[in-house]
C-alpha cells in the first residue's frame, strides 16, 4: 500500500476542544498510522491530546494523553503510531491554544 498524508500541518481552530482532522473511508479495512508529529512553533508551551474515534463518534479516551510540547520542540506521539483508525472512524486532536500545535500524520489505507 502507498503511504498517504492524513493530516498536513493542521492545527486546532478552537482551544481545549476535540476536533476531527481525518476520517477513514467506510469501505475498506481502516487506516494504519505510520508517523505522527506534533510541533510547537509558539513562544510558550502547549498541551495536546490525540484520539481515535470509531464510526459512531462516541466519546473515546485519549490514545495520546495530555502531553506538553515546549517552545520550538515536537512530540512524535509513540502511543498512536501503528494504531488503526477503523473504517468510518476518525483521528481527532485537541490543544490548549488555537493553532498552538501543528499536526502532521501519515498512514496506509488497508
Amino acid at each position: 500500500m502507498a503511504e498517504d498524508v492524513l493530516v498536513f500541518n493542521a492545527g486546532n481552530t478552537a482551544a481545549d476542544t476535540v476536533q476531527s482532522f481525518y476520517t477513514a473511508i467506510i469501505s475498506g479495512s481502516g487506516v494504519r498510522i505510520n508517523a505522527f508529529t506534533a510541533t510547537n512553533a509558539l513562544t510558550s508551551s502547549v498541551d495536546y491530546k490525540a484520539y481515535i474515534y470509531d464510526s459512531s463518534g462516541a466519546v473515546q479516551s485519549a490514545i495520546i494523553p495530555q502531553t506538553t510540547v515546549v517552545r520550538d520542540r515536537f512530540d512524535l506521539g509513540p502511543s498512536i503510531v501503528g494504531q488503526l483508525i477503523p473504517p468510518g472512524g476518525s483521528l481527532r486532536m485537541e490543544s490548549s491554544q488555537i493553532g498552538g500545535i501543528s499536526f502532521y500524520v501519515t498512514g496506509d489505507a488497508l
